[in-house]
């Protein structure tokens, strides 16, 4: 009876010691992905980017620095936009067309990784500008709201050192320009926020050895 616990015994602890390097094993190559536990930090880099989206119909694209586990710029584009985002962030608006969009953009990224790829967390906001017109009876004008967008993305290199390609998601809180506008004959209204998509290309080179 004793023989027999005594192995029991045994077999729990090797169990028990498989289970914890296994545990191990897995935390630790969690860590290399999502912390990047072995890199080390890159030096100071300069990025240029741009967002496909402004292929159809627009112009623009962003300038950066990185260096540490941060990654902050400028983000400028003026793009005639998808509906989407006029039954996104106006309301009451079926009877405008958003003729064009122009902006200019602070961001600051900070990258879990030292290395400054993989999953971020970022902050991006600034004014807008819309030029709109109304349908019933052609009148134009142009608004002005200013937002900020929370966000959490993935940045990846498909080609290792220097193009990478960068996809995230927030929500855009607009902190001006919500009020009741008339334009002809149509009343509407900015939104005070909806979900937002990104999806850029860019590249990013050495500005010190």
């Amino acid at each position: 009876m004793k023989n027999k616990f005594k192995i029991s015994l045994i077999l729990l602890v090797v169990l028990f010691s498989c289970q914890l390097v296994h545990a191990q094993k897995t935390e630790n190559k969690l860590s290399k992905i999502l912390l990047g536990k072995d890199k080390e930090v890159e030096r100071l880099q300069l990025t240029v980017g741009t967002y496909p989206f402004l292929f159809f119909g627009g112009i623009g694209g962003s300038l950066g620095a990185e260096f540490n586990h941060w990654h902050t710029g400028l983000i400028g584009f003026t793009v005639q936009p998808p509906e989407f985002i006029k039954t996104t962030f106006f309301r009451n608006a079926d009877d405008i067309t958003i003729e064009q969009n122009y902006a200019v953009e602070l961001f600051a990224n900070y990258y879990l990784r030292p290395d400054r790829k993989g999953l971020y967390f970022g902050l991006v906001g600034g004014p807008e500008w819309f030029e709109i017109r109304d349908n019933i009876t052609a009148a134009k004008t142009t608004i002005i709201k200013s937002y900020v967008v929370p966000n959490v993305g993935v940045r990846l290199f498909p080609f290792k050192k220097y193009f990478y390609t960068d996809a995230s998601i927030g929500w855009s809180f607009n902190l001006s320009g919500t009020e009741k506008q008339t334009l002809g004959g149509t009343t509407y209204n900015a939104s005070r926020g909806g979900l937002l998509y990104f999806f850029q290309l860019g590249a990013r080179f050495p500005l010190a050895k």
